[in-house]
């Protein structure tokens, strides 16, 4: 079962940039950056999985490169990457200052959805629209 988690940023007060992990500056602006804070649920923009990764780090060493809500980008570590692709959602959380990514299940989607749709009419028609996209994208596939 996931939990979701917040991820910390900063947000430029000029051009909105988001910045994570949190910056004090930004990177295009030099202003000083405004504390924020995103879910931590994003979608696989790249990833790969290093059979001989640099030294300190153990093989294989499974990275993806994330996009959270709000357009920051951040590369993390993962267990595996069996069943990632492109476009996939996953969980992000940071541990020690490294983030990591994990896979969402069609059923961790649906709870995730659930605990944002809010009131009850909402709930049900979140999880209606989860469960027909679960279906769907399973028959477009066979």
């Amino acid at each position: 079962m996931i939990h979701e988690t917040i991820v910390s940023a900063s947000r430029c007060p000029r051009c909105r940039r988001l910045v994570v992990p949190p910056a004090p500056s930004c990177p295009d602006h030099g202003l000083r950056m405004e504390p924020d804070s995103v879910p931590g649920v994003g979608e696989v923009v790249s990833f790969t999985t290093l059979h001989s990764p640099p030294e300190g780090f153990r093989s294989p060493l499974h990275i993806a490169l994330i996009e959270l809500e709000g357009g920051a980008r951040l590369f993390c570590h993962g267990d595996e990457t069996r069943g990632i692709k492109i476009g996939s959602r996953v969980a992000v959380e940071a541990v020690d200052a490294i983030f990591y990514f994990s896979s969402l299940s069609f059923a961790d989607r649906a709870r995730l959805f659930w605990r944002r749709a809010g009131a009850r009419g909402e709930k049900v028609t979140a999880i209606t629209k989860s469960v027909v996209k679960g279906i769907w994208k399973g028959r477009s596939r066979g």
